[in-house]
């Protein structure tokens, strides 16, 4: 169901009476407009009649409407191209932060990288220390095993030496006793 009104207004001296269901205000502010321009058009111009002044007027409404048109295409292009900075300066900012964080990981990796290396190195002398260590309980394992054989040898010829001096005191004794029997 159309809401249309009619509206009065005035241009160029003449009355008009439109038809239609936009704002009575929003009209008679067209029509204000309209009737602005056409009186500056005679103004600049005395010597036009009415038509010449209102084809004058109509090419100049469209002028303005085509440069309108043409500003309204650069306001579009500089809002793309706006829109385009706006995400050009999210990709540097989040590769910013990425490059941030990164510095952080690697000084972090660097710093347990110093750390393990240093470790390594520590492990590395304790190892040095403890295959020294055990050469030289193996040698001197080796130097007591030869020490062990040695007494051991000892010992038998000791024992030997005792057992062939027992037999010896036997057979003195014997002799002794054979002596003092007869």
């Amino acid at each position: 169901m159309s809401t249309d009104k009619k509206v009065k207004v005035q241009i160029n001296d003449m009355n008009f009476y439109v038809v239609g269901d936009d704002n009575d205000d929003y009209i008679k502010g067209l029509a204000k407009s309209l009737d602005e321009k056409i009186k500056k058009v005679q103004n600049s111009n005395y010597k036009l009649n009415q038509v010449q002044c209102l084809v004058l007027t109509a090419l100049n409404i469209l002028d303005e409407k085509e440069k309108f048109k043409k500003e309204e295409e650069k306001v579009k292009e500089f809002s793309k191209n706006n829109e385009l900075y706006r995400k050009s300066i999210k990709k540097i900012e989040d590769y910013e932060k990425l490059e941030k964080t990164y510095k952080e990981e690697k000084e972090k990796n660097d710093s347990l990288i110093l750390r393990y290396r240093n470790s390594i190195k520590d492990l590395e002398t304790d190892n040095r220390e403890l295959r020294m260590d055990k050469v030289n309980k193996n040698k001197e394992f080796e130097d007591l095993k030869t020490e062990v054989e040695s007494l051991k040898k000892e010992k038998q010829n000791l024992e030997k030496q005792i057992y062939e001096s027992q037999k010896k005191v036997i057979d003195l004794s014997r002799e002794i006793e054979s002596i003092n029997e007869e």
